[in-house]
């Protein structure tokens, strides 16, 4: 059995596992491409993490890393498409098509909203997600994170504060 190369730096697991992070994610993506970004990112991210400490199992770590990756994406994905979904109600309801400007406005108020979901806290951002693109009422996600009902819709009041205020700010 081949000898896993050392972890010891960031460089050096980047040379010995992005190799097969990058078939580990290959083998659970539809799109090669998608999973050379994903690998990519998950680099990025342990870059941006600060300082670095070698895992005593590198592929465990990097793959808990990418699934976590994986799952931020999903739920991206899912909100992208509640947003598509959103406007198409919207353009059926208009007498005519929006105009280019009134697109790349509403793109920019999904973007700052979306900057906004990455600035709040993770339960807060955990919650708006829960509520909105779940469905679950307040008492399941209190249920589940085991705080109170007021906790969360004040968790819900602080993430559609933010939102809204991001929304503003792109006009």
């Amino acid at each position: 059995m081949k000898v896993p190369p050392p972890a010891d730096s960031l460089d050096t697991l980047y040379k010995g596992y992005h190799g097969w992070l990058l078939g580990w994610l290959r083998r659970r993506l539809d799109c090669p491409h998608n999973a050379a970004d994903l690998a990519q990112d998950t680099f990025v991210r342990l870059l941006n993490a600060g300082a670095y400490v070698a895992p005593r199992e590198p592929r465990a770590f990097l793959a808990t890393v990418a699934r976590r990756l994986l799952v931020d994406r999903g739920r991206r994905q899912k909100l992208e498409q509640a947003y598509r979904e959103e406007l198409a109600r919207h353009v059926e309801h208009l007498e005519q098509a929006p105009s280019p400007e009134q697109l790349l406005a509403a793109i920019n108020a999904l973007e700052h909203i979306a900057r906004a979901l990455e600035q709040m806290s993770a339960r807060a951002r955990q919650v708006f997600i829960l509520r909105h693109l779940e469905g679950l009422s307040h008492a399941q996600i209190a249920e589940r994170f085991q705080v109170s009902s007021k906790t969360v819709q004040n968790d819900l009041v602080q993430a559609l504060l933010q939102c809204h205020a991001a929304s503003e700010s792109a006009r």
